[in-house]
């Protein structure tokens, strides 16, 4: 019979536990080379050029709001450059004397 209060020494416990990655850029790309791969060896079934198709488009269209939205941005910073441009340059022809009198109706 083994007394174990006697001989009670610590020891670190042991957790099977295996960390798992999930690379979603790495994903797609496994994705893509497989479906070039049954494209190119002719495996591929019709449903899933079906799916490639949709794939595709959902893609494109993400990247069309993205440019869009890109455009926009853009467009309004030009407005206001040439705004800007514009203000300077009817001080330069108009002379700086005339600011004091803009600013107090402005304000």
């Amino acid at each position: 019979m083994k007394i174990k209060f006697l001989n009670n020494t610590l020891q670190n416990r042991k957790f099977d536990y295996n960390p798992r990655y999930y690379d979603e850029r790495k994903e797609r790309l496994e994705r893509r080379k497989e479906q070039m791969r049954k494209i190119e060896s002719g495996e591929m079934t019709a449903e899933e050029r079906r799916e490639l198709l949709r794939e595709n488009m959902r893609g494109e269209w993400s990247r069309a709001d993205y440019r869009q939205k890109q455009q926009k941005a853009s467009n309004f910073r030009i407005l206001i450059l040439v705004l800007v441009i514009l203000g300077l340059g009817y001080f330069l022809l108009y002379g700086v004397d005339k600011v004091d009198v803009i600013v107090e109706r402005l304000w």
